[in-house]
């Protein structure tokens, strides 16, 4: 079975060094914006566009709260996520966890008017997130099914295995029969996240979540890197958002300080218009750092990644820039 890993990332997860998570085979990821009318999370952007940066596809997510009106939770989540004037490539997310208090009778049509709302919104039917007794005790009409509407909207489930193994596939709620995404764990650990983290996986081949998300495969480039004492090909990996096994590949000779190794740098998102320099131009760039300003966001307005902004730098703590500080741009 075909299927591609990702993670989805809270407040929780704070701290991100999105080139490290990459270079763990992670190819998408889900990213907390909102929850109810009265919560909005503070590290959307910086996990939004850190995510970019290294090239992985995204979805914003909600934690809806069936107590509250949902035509106005759907109208927070929108208004929430275009602040970053970016709507990401995968559908947005409800997440469906908690029943408030309220029955199904009422959680049902909640559901559907978010769902209509936000898919006007983004033009993209959001994927419905939940687990497995949620959905078949609070989202049900009568006969005891989902309502038929249901099987129009991709299901990401959560569901835990005591022990996931490669290979395996949840077990879907009654009168659920397909599933796109598989939340298989909340206790994750990944390079790059000081947390646990949720670990996920895409039902399908790499290129298949491209189709899905509406986004161009990856186009392969190279870059040039000098071996520098004490590198590694972890490190080195790490640095530019690759797995060790696309370096090795590419760099099947030993490491030798001062050689030079072929790095391949995989553009997951297709650059906005104007963003880059174009193809054969060796004009330089700089940008001055402004106060509010992270690498990632740098890295996002020049379509670049952290990793290149890092080693034509010699930034070895990505986190730690200062205005007035006048960065090259590759």
């Amino acid at each position: 079975m075909a299927t591609v890993q990702g993670i989805d990332v809270s407040y929780w997860d704070a701290g991100i060094d999105w080139p490290k998570v990459r270079a763990t085979s992670q190819r998408f990821v889900f990213v907390k914006a909102t929850e109810g009318v009265t919560y909005k999370d503070p590290t959307f952007d910086d996990n939004w566009l850190g995510a970019k940066s290294a090239g992985m596809l995204r979805g914003a997510y909600h934690f809806f709260r069936c107590n509250v009106d949902a035509r106005k939770q759907a109208d927070y989540f929108i208004n929430y996520v275009r602040t970053v004037k970016d709507d990401g490539e995968l559908p947005p997310v409800l997440d469906l966890e908690t029943n408030d208090g309220m029955s199904k009778e009422k959680i049902v049509p909640a559901a559907k008017i978010w769902l209509d709302s936000v898919e006007a919104a983004f033009g993209k039917k959001p994927i419905i997130y939940s687990g497995q007794y949620f959905l078949q005790d609070y989202f049900i009409v009568a006969g005891g099914g989902p309502p038929a509407w249901a099987k129009n909207y991709p299901l990401w489930l959560a569901q835990y295995p005591n022990q996931y193994q490669e290979g395996m596939k949840p077990v879907p709620p009654r009168g659920w029969f397909n599933w796109a995404f598989w939340q298989y764990s909340d206790k994750g650990a990944i390079n790059g996240i000081n947390a646990k983290v949720d670990l996920n996986i895409y039902n399908g081949t790499l290129e298949e979540l491209y189709k899905f998300a509406g986004a161009k495969l990856p186009v392969q480039t190279t870059k040039k890197y000098t071996v520098k004492k004490g590198d590694s090909f972890e490190t080195i990996a790490n640095d530019f958002g690759v797995t060790v096994r696309e370096l090795v590949t590419a760099n099947p000779q030993l490491l030798v300080t001062g050689s030079q190794l072929t790095v391949p740098v995989a553009v997951a998102i297709p650059q906005e218009s104007g963003a880059s320099t174009p193809s054969g131009s060796s004009a330089s760039r700089s940008h001055t750092v402004q106060a509010g300003d992270t690498l990632s966001f740098i890295a996002v307005k020049y379509g670049v990644t952290v990793a290149e902004i890092a080693s034509l730098n010699n930034l070895t703590n990505i986190n730690n820039i200062k205005v007035g500080q006048v960065l090259a741009i590759p």
